[in-house]
């Protein structure tokens, strides 16, 4: 990926950035519980940027109340890897990977764990060359079929 890309925390206050990525709109449901989350500090989230255009976001969860995803002071959950389409295919997803499980260890977590859909093949390539080989589960919910799987920090 190129050095021109710069990664940063997001403030809660500046949840909207994330406006650029996907609809806040359509999906109020979970905009409004990621931003509780975040104020709450149950979520982190991270922006990758070029110059101060925002093109991928990815947040990890402390506490989802299912020991598959999470664990205290073990496992983290990677959630809402997003990636600007027109900037899609250029490793950006996989920087933002590494650098949320940088900052994992960082916070003393050792596993981080994903869940995702067992049609969305591009995420499954990149969730498995990223380090996430370990299958711990899979199931069906009202989305259809998914796998649950864990990376080793």
């Amino acid at each position: 990926m190129e050095s021109s890309y710069t990664f940063t925390t997001l403030d809660p206050r500046d949840f909207a950035l994330c406006g650029t990525l996907w609809d806040l709109e359509k999906h109020a449901d979970l905009a409004e519980r990621f931003r509780r989350e975040l104020r709450e500090g149950n979520r982190v989230t991270y922006l990758c940027r070029e110059g101060k255009a925002v093109c991928g976001e990815v947040s990890l969860v402390r506490n989802m109340d299912e020991p598959d995803y999470t664990l205290p002071g073990r496992r983290l959950y990677v959630s809402h890897l997003a990636v600007r389409r027109d900037l899609r295919r250029r490793g950006i997803g996989a920087a933002l990977l590494d650098y949320a499980a940088g900052r994992a260890r960082e916070m003393g977590a050792s596993e981080l764990s994903v869940g995702v859909d067992l049609d969305n093949y591009p995420a499954l390539r990149l969730y498995w060359r990223t380090g996430f080989t370990r299958l711990l589960y899979v199931g069906e919910d009202a989305g259809g079929r998914f796998v649950k799987l864990l990376r080793e920090i």
